[in-house]
């Protein structure tokens, strides 16, 4: 008999947060009517983009309910965290006047990997650097929440993210040149410049490959 490896299960939770947003749940794909609410939806998304720190109740509240008298705002933050928990269980946790996301260990958030490999890419150096930076690059499918035209919130991680993809980018055709793949080269600088149009350097390393 031959010996089959047994398939690796999915991760308990994927989010593809990088041009749009989907959400996987032990294999099951989440839409927004999922989360019983659209308000948990987006504190969901808000949370995500503050996965490394705990959130202050009150700055939840100043976000979400802005307009609402303090006890009524608490009340509906208490009813999105709910629901949340409802379609995600044990991912928001509350201590004392602060919530934070509890992530699994098994998980998948795209935006999580594509930060860890542009790190690894960081230390590397000619054609691991160069393979690295694709593998991260190939993530990057545009904006955290891009889908979200309210997402203000996200806004500077947002714009943390879009700077390490256009220097990642650069640096991806600079490497690509050195090693003779000038098709590469041109994809990366014209993808940055989609990305970025005024990125006045990789236009005129686009214009110097295409003379």
């Amino acid at each position: 008999l031959l010996f089959t490896p047994a398939k690796e299960a999915p991760p308990e939770l994927e989010v593809y947060a990088l041009g749009g947003f989907r959400v996987r749940h032990r294999g099951k794909e989440l839409s927004p009517k999922s989360f019983g609410r659209s308000g948990a939806y987006r504190l969901f998304k808000f949370l995500l983009a503050n996965k490394d720190r705990a959130l202050y109740v009150d700055e939840l509240l100043e976000t979400f309910f802005p307009d609402l008298p303090p006890e009524k705002a608490r009340q509906e933050l208490y009813a999105l965290v709910y629901h949340l928990r409802k379609a995600i269980p044990g991912v928001v946790e509350r201590e004392g006047e602060y919530y934070h996301l509890r992530l699994p260990e098994k998980r998948f958030l795209d935006f999580e990997r594509f930060e860890e490999l542009m790190r690894k890419a960081d230390l590397e150096e000619g054609l691991s650097a160069f393979k690295t930076l694709r593998q991260a690059l190939e993530l990057y499918k545009g904006p955290l929440f891009g889908d979200d035209p309210y997402g203000e919130w996200a806004e500077a991680e947002r714009a943390y993210l879009q700077e390490r993809a256009l220097s990642g980018l650069l640096r991806l055709g600079e490497l690509a040149e050195a090693l003779g793949y000038k098709e590469v080269a041109k994809e990366a600088y014209a993808r940055a410049l989609r990305l970025e149009p005024l990125l006045e350097e990789a236009r005129e390393r686009l214009y110097a490959l295409k003379e």
